[in-house]
């Protein structure tokens, strides 16, 4: 098993505030290690007056016997937390 960084991609930075825990949340309930690496970027309690960047990445951190096994099973649980298209995934890195 090992260690993968699989860039995630919401449709604007308020999905990626608002889902990434729940979407974290859904792949451990799936069986997977897995968290989001801090982006202190998108912690900041006074942006209500900003304008949405638009899609916002984040990396998602997840353990599996490969990369192909690591983006599967990801897909599956974004296919079923999300419509389909909505969260974007990239290929996965090995850590």
């Amino acid at each position: 098993m090992e260690n993968y960084l699989i860039p995630v991609t919401f449709p604007d930075l308020d999905t990626a505030k608002r889902d990434a825990g729940s979407f974290v949340d859904a792949l451990r309930a799936a069986g997977m290690q897995a968290r989001m690496i801090a982006d202190p970027g998108l912690d900041s309690p006074d942006d209500s007056g900003r304008p949405d960047p638009g899609p916002t990445t984040r990396e998602l951190r997840v353990h599996a016997g490969s990369a192909d096994e690591a983006r599967r099973r990801v897909q599956e649980v974004t296919d079923g937390q999300f419509p389909r298209g909505l969260v974007l995934l990239g290929e996965p890195t090995p850590l």
